[in-house]
């Protein structure tokens, strides 16, 4: 894998579930990397593309992911945490976050849950459901940005090979569950709890429900993984 959005591609979408959030069904692989593509269609239509990022909530739910994988479709870097920084052109989050924020002139509010009140906010998941469901032609390159930080830039290479070496170290496999219990404003949680598993086609918790977890990111213990060690 060269770039993030291989792992959304479409001989990846088997049935088997992968992602589980708060709600009662979990995500396929099908539909995750579907609504991924969706995610980027959205994204472009509102100017995001290199050098015109996505600032997102850093909530363990669905949502975030999808638009991290969007934005990386699109070769545009994410910075995950609330307030943004910078000048995104996509601020992406809880309706209760997003509405009440203050952003530059061009800018756009996309909230995800309950329905924006105000007319010029984006409703994630309603505007998502007609877009195109198909992956976007844009060609991105390993070393273009994926990831901000307030302290680095972290590009696609940099990302899928500190994964790599998460699913080495770990052996992970497709009959793994990898928890998420840390931030996804630390680079690692991101790296450790989402992209390494779905290298090998693993399940992804982002809440207390689905199957046992066999790792856990920020967690203690035996099967607990530290997020923060996992990206030099």
């Amino acid at each position: 894998m060269d770039v993030i959005g291989d792992l959304v591609a479409r001989e990846r979408r088997v049935k088997e579930p992968l992602v589980y959030g708060d709600g009662a069904q979990p995500y396929t692989a099908h539909k995750f990397c579907t609504d991924a593509w969706k995610t980027a269609s959205l994204f472009r239509y509102h100017g995001v593309g290199p050098e015109r990022g996505v600032a997102v909530a850093a909530d363990p739910a669905p949502q975030p992911l999808l638009s991290f994988f969007g934005a990386a479709l699109l070769g545009a870097p994410v910075r995950f945490g609330l307030p943004p920084e910078g000048d995104p052109r996509v601020v992406i989050g809880p309706a209760g976050e997003i509405e009440g924020l203050t952003v530059e002139p061009g800018t756009k509010r996309v909230v995800y849950g309950d329905e924006p009140s105000a007319p010029d906010v984006i409703h994630f998941e309603r505007d998502i459901w007609s877009e195109n469901p198909t992956m976007p032609p844009d060609t991105v390159t390993p070393d273009q940005p994926a990831l901000l930080t307030a302290d680095r830039t972290y590009t696609h290479a940099d990302l899928l090979t500190a994964a790599e070496r998460v699913v080495d170290e770990r052996a992970l496999t497709d009959d793994d569950a990898v928890a998420v219990r840390a931030s996804l404003a630390r680079p690692g949680t991101l790296v450790a709890g989402v992209l390494a598993p779905l290298q090998v086609g693993a399940s992804v918790l982002l809440a207390e429900t689905g199957p046992e977890p066999t790792v856990v990111v920020g967690g203690d213990g035996s099967s607990g993984l530290d997020p923060d060690g996992v990206l030099d």
